[in-house]
């Protein structure tokens, strides 16, 4: 019987060092927090954010240097009592994904765009209409940081969506790429332009005469190869990561719009810190929007002379033919969406 009840005992201790022994057999991202769980934290304690995009981590691009600008900003004034972790590529999903995350409090903070920010509230559709900055991006930054404007946006996303919008960032502004030279409006009229598919989108580019078509952006290589399109939109950023210089011939500087960039936070992560460590998470956001716009101008002008240097000839048309192809577009938005209004009209004061 002894026998019997020490091999009893010596089983339920091997299963109960089974049970704790936990997962060490490799790596994955980290666990996302549970949504029902109190993240708050005694004053003093240590916490983590974890802050994502999906865009893939490099050192020049506006999404890298506003991450790292908020981490270090925010590390640096809490004494570390605050770190945030950055998982860049989509590690922790797409950017729908990722705003559900931060609506359910699983995921602390994100970079996203307004096109995504779209498919949750229409708030923020003004950022995407077309050529309202006449491709200035110091006027887009004077209006969506240094004035109220964009803080009173992102209050009005905040009260849609809950999540917590701590500013808005900044891209370059996108042009055309195309195997034809742009050279007035009239050469755009029937052009088969690959675009992102948003309806938004959709409309101003057959406002402006083309055809619009619904691709993945990783097949526009493969589709002006086979010259399925015409031509494509995108920054030259984006050129020169995809190597378009080496399927288009043409580049027709447009800044039609900017794919505009926001960094959001959960809710749940925002409201468990203090008022202090609040105010830290603003003050490194707007440190991130100013990176974020610096490294966006000189990798604009950098990257378009790479298109030049491989090749490409540059097209700078007339533009007022553009903005006045699309103005009826606008001025539907602006009559349906008073936020949109609010933007566009400060946009034009801006501008000029």
């Amino acid at each position: 019987m002894k026998r019997i009840c020490a091999l009893i005992l010596s089983l339920a201790m091997a299963l109960t060092l089974a049970a704790c022994g936990g997962n060490n057999g490799g790596t994955s991202a980290p666990p996302a927090a549970s949504p029902d769980a109190d993240q708050s934290a005694p004053s003093g304690e240590s916490t983590t954010l974890r802050l994502a995009w999906t865009v893939a981590y490099q050192d020049d691009h506006p999404y890298t240097v506003a991450a790292e600008s908020f981490k270090q900003y925010v590390e640096e004034n809490t004494d570390g009592r605050v770190k945030v972790e950055l998982y860049a590529g989509g590690q922790l999903g797409g950017d729908v994904e990722m705003m559900e995350m931060l609506q359910m409090g699983t995921l602390d903070v994100a970079v996203t765009s307004t096109p995504t920010i779209a498919n949750f509230t229409d708030v923020l559709v003004g950022c995407d209409m077309p050529y309202i900055w006449h491709n200035d991006l110091q006027a887009m930054y004077s209006v969506l940081t240094e004035g109220d404007i964009g803080r009173r946006l992102l209050d009005r996303m905040q009260e849609e969506v809950g999540i917590v919008g701590l500013s808005f960032l900044y891209q370059p502004f996108r042009h055309f790429y195309t195997n034809k030279p742009i050279e007035t409006l009239d050469d755009m009229a029937g052009l088969k332009l690959r675009c992102m598919q948003t309806p938004v989108h959709m409309a101003i580019f057959e406002a402006l005469g083309c055809k619009p078509v619904s691709l993945t952006y990783n097949d526009i290589y493969s589709a002006m190869q086979q010259n399925t399109i015409d031509g494509f939109e995108s920054d030259a950023m984006g050129g020169t990561a995809s190597k378009f210089y080496e399927v288009a011939d043409y580049l027709t500087i447009s800044g039609h719009f900017n794919n505009t960039m926001v960094l959001l936070m959960s809710d749940p992560s925002y409201s468990a810190m203090s008022a202090e460590d609040q105010a830290v998470c603003m003050a490194a956001a707007a440190e991130a929007a100013a990176a974020s716009l610096k490294t966006s101008i000189e990798a604009n002008d950098f990257h378009i002379q790479n298109m030049q240097d491989n090749g490409m000839t540059l097209c700078t048309p007339d533009m007022e033919p553009f903005y006045a192809a699309v103005q009826p577009l606008i001025d539907q938005y602006c009559q349906e969406i008073p936020e949109a209004k609010l933007l566009v009209d400060a946009a034009q004061e801006a501008v000029g």
